[in-house]
């Protein structure tokens, strides 16, 4: 499992950081993906992969025409990826297992079909924000205009507390589904809105039409390389794809594909590459919560004991921030903010010699370099 361990860190940066012009884009290329449903949270996935990372490394490549793209993909959250990659990840991504729910949702709320949604909703919505970025109240309210003008307004009702602007009960933005149909992308924030552009401003259109089950296909490859040796279920587990197109993509690769069992009854795949000389890790690595390390396989043992996987991944599919000692979580920690800085307080998910306690210490200096904060550490017993 060391030789494992080893291997996995040093494909994701986290052996060795990743410099140089653009390296945002090569760690996000790297984890397939960096897990970042909150944002400003996954900055530190960044910091952890990136040699003297600072925020605009990845501001700078989060804009039109830029190489990092945000849009709910793979475990249907949102991803930030290389843009050169949106449409296999958009298009060979979970979204199609969705499209059932969107249907029958829309049903439910009285709006109709596909065809209908695309052509007299989205569309016009895309046309009317053509060449900007829009905040998801104007997203909402343009729906709500679409769908009266089109004669659903009885269906419609009245929310407490917003004067007279009617909602869909609640309102139908069509957001999510316009993200799985690769018409629309996240774009950002104002103030405290999350901003959306369509795909076809913030992107360059593909040159000819992409085939759904050709990106499935793809998408699967890039995490077996970097992820691999994986399972059927450690696919499954990243992708949310359904069984049946991972049996698919897997019997399109078969030819190319190394299979072993690596001491265990299941089957694991890979492409048998040579990964060289194993880097050693850094004695010490703070990532964030929902972290794509964390999130990449549904067999934690690469990076964490069976044992104490309760104390990573808790309730209600809460991920918490975790420590690395010698590439696996020794420790997770919680950050508290007051008027002096902030304090991490430090559980120790095993006994932890002083001199672990200080290297840990070391790393939240560097941190806090930075975050340009006060940083104190707290060790729990």
């Amino acid at each position: 499992m060391r030789a494992l361990n080893r291997r996995l860190l040093t494909s994701q940066y986290l052996s060795r950081k990743a410099s140089g012009p653009r390296a945002a884009v090569k760690v996000a290329e790297a984890c397939c993906g960096m897990n970042s449903q909150d944002l400003l949270e996954s900055y530190s996935s960044f910091w952890a992969r990136v040699d003297g990372f600072r925020d605009s490394d990845l501001t700078s490549e989060l804009r039109p025409r830029g190489g990092l793209v945000r849009t709910w993909t793979v475990r249907s959250t949102m991803h930030t990826i290389p843009s050169k990659d949106y449409w296999v990840y958009v298009l060979g991504g979970p979204g199609r297992r969705f499209q059932p729910w969107f249907d029958r949702t829309a049903k439910k709320r009285g709006i109709p079909d596909r065809d209908f949604r695309v052509r007299f909703l989205y569309q016009p919505f895309l046309d009317h924000i053509k060449g900007r970025a829009a905040t998801s109240n104007e997203v909402k309210q343009f729906m709500i205009e679409r769908l009266t003008q089109h004669g659903l307004r009885s269906r419609m009702k009245l929310q407490r507390g917003w004067s007279s602007t009617p909602t869909h009960g609640p309102s139908w933005t069509g957001m999510s589904e316009m993200s799985y149909l690769g018409l629309l992308v996240n774009a950002g924030r104002k103030g405290s809105e999350s901003l959306w552009m369509g795909s076809a401003d913030y992107l360059a259109a593909p040159r000819t039409p992409l085939d759904p089950e050709e990106c499935t296909v793809e998408l699967v490859r890039k995490y077996i390389e970097r992820y691999g040796p994986v399972t059927r279920e450690d696919i499954l587990y990243w992708s949310f794809l359904r069984k049946d197109q991972v049996d698919k993509a897997l019997d399109a690769l078969e030819k190319e594909l190394t299979k072993e069992n690596l001491h265990s009854s299941r089957e694991y795949f890979s492409f048998g590459e040579d990964s060289g000389e194993p880097v050693e890790p850094p004695r010490v690595t703070i990532l964030p919560e929902f972290d794509s390390l964390m999130m990449g396989y549904r067999d934690k043992s690469r990076f964490l004991t069976h044992d104490r996987i309760k104390n990573v991944f808790g309730s209600f599919a809460a991920v918490n921030r975790t420590i690395l000692l010698d590439g696996f979580v020794a420790a997770t920690w919680k950050r508290k903010k007051d008027r002096a800085g902030m304090t991490a307080n430090v559980s120790p998910l095993r006994p932890l010699i002083a001199r672990e306690r200080r290297s840990i210490e070391e790393e939240f200096a560097n941190y806090a370099e930075y975050q340009a904060a006060k940083i104190s550490v707290k060790f729990k017993r």
